[in-house]
């Protein structure tokens, strides 16, 4: 089943803790770059894409 046989316990658990740690860097590193492009837009005076108003969809608002 795996390459090297089975695996034991602590192997197993270190795997998976190495999987959850690397999943929270790419999670936190692709949030602090959208952070960075949303203040990159501000300091432009631009407003960032997908924000604001999109010309190919119009969407009704309540009470208009």
């Amino acid at each position: 089943m795996y390459p090297l046989g089975l695996m034991d316990r602590q192997t197993t658990f270190l795997l998976a803790l190495g999987m959850l740690v690397a999943a929270a860097l790419a999670v936190g590193v692709s949030g602090w770059v959208l952070v960075a492009r949303d203040r990159a837009f501000a300091r432009l005076g631009r407003v960032s894409p997908g924000v604001g108003e999109n010309p190919h969809h119009h969407e009704g608002l309540e009470g208009t």
